[in-house]
């Protein structure tokens, strides 16, 4: 992914010019499925997509703080985005595709239901993100989009208050 200032956003444009719709997009997110549901962020946020390896479990840890892994010599604990967002776990098991984001000073892999990459959004097409859904806390945005609505996560925000649950719990 094109480095990026923090906390700029998702203004900068993909560095794949060629893919479907680049032409019209005005910002490029990362998709992924939790339930039903299709969210997103900045895609710039995302410094790659791996399998998780094994998981440490860490004692009195709240539940979307599942453990951590090592990847490449660094820990990075793992986020559970469906028990954040909509307060029903995903499975971050070991082989688990999971993202790994720069959000703010935080590193963290953050493990969806599913990945669908990169997705090409128009400014034009988000709307405010509806009330009393149960991501609301954390949603920017839903945007309507070919395959369906995206609700749009501030995922530095997200970050954040994940952080500070844990360390409260």
């Amino acid at each position: 992914m094109a480095e990026q200032e923090q906390g700029s956003g998702a203004r900068d444009p993909a560095p794949h010019g060629n893919a479907p719709g680049a032409a019209a997009a005005d910002a490029w997110y990362f998709a992924v499925r939790l339930g039903d549901g299709r969210y997103a962020f900045a895609a710039p946020l995302v410094t790659e997509v791996v399998r998780l390896g094994p998981l440490t479990r860490l004692p009195a840890a709240p539940s979307f703080l599942p453990g951590v892994v090592t990847h490449r010599g660094e820990i990075l604990p793992v986020l559970d985005l469906g028990d954040l967002l909509l307060r029903r776990p995903c499975d971050p098991r070991p082989g688990a595709r999971a993202a790994l984001v720069q959000a703010g000073p935080w590193r963290v892999a953050v493990v969806p239901d599913g990945i669908e990459g990169l997705v090409p959004l128009r400014a034009r097409n988000l709307g405010p993100p509806p009330e009393g859904h149960g991501a609301s806390e954390f949603l920017e945005a839903v945007a309507v989009h070919d395959a369906g609505d995206v609700g749009i996560v501030d995922l530095p925000r997200l970050v954040a208050a994940a952080r500070a649950r844990s360390v409260a719990a």
